[in-house]
Parts: structure tokens; C-alpha cells; sequence
């Protein structure tokens, strides 16, 4: 994503959308804190499929709002609250 000033109302809009949905909200919130978790632990603790995680956590993605590595056959996701920071600083400017 660009910095705040550069943004355009397009990829403000990306990043609250990508958060419209009340699960990648809960998503962030487990992702909040920086540590980084499997695929497999979010998605037992959220009650879902992988298939689904990996759905929701594409769009996260995409929004910049979390980073995916891979290992193997492990995923393993980390939230960038800075993202989000930004994002709403940039509509108070």
C-alpha cells in the first residue's frame, strides 16, 4: 500500500471492505497482537474449514492487512495493524 498521503479513496475503501465481514474482523483480532499463527490454529479457533480460512485470509491479503509465509504445507498468517492505523488516519486527514 502507498503511504496515508497517496492514498486514494479506491484502497481506503479496499482495506474496510476486506473488514466488512465479521469473520476477518475476528481474524484481525486474533492476528492483532503481531504473533504470528498457522492456518490450521485460526481456523479450529474460528470454527471453520481451511478452504474458507484460505478465502478470507486471501482478501485480508490483498488489503495489505495481513502477511501469509509458507513452510511446507504450513501457512502461517501475521496482522499489519499498521494498515489499518493508516487506513483510518487517512479519513480523519
Amino acid at each position: 500500500m502507498k503511504a496515508k498521503s497517496q492514498w486514494t479513496a479506491a484502497e481506503q475503501a479496499k482495506v474496510f471492505a476486506a473488514l466488512a465481514d465479521p469473520l476477518r474482523v475476528r481474524m484481525m483480532g486474533m492476528l492483532a497482537n503481531g504473533e504470528e499463527r498457522t492456518g490450521s490454529e485460526l481456523a479450529e479457533e474460528l470454527g471453520i474449514s481451511l478452504a474458507l480460512l484460505c478465502h478470507h485470509s486471501k482478501i485480508l491479503a490483498e488489503a495489505d492487512l495481513i502477511d501469509k509465509r509458507k513452510v511446507a504445507q504450513t501457512s502461517f498468517y501475521r496482522g499489519r495493524i499498521e494498515t489499518l492505523r493508516r487506513a483510518t488516519d487517512s479519513i480523519r486527514n
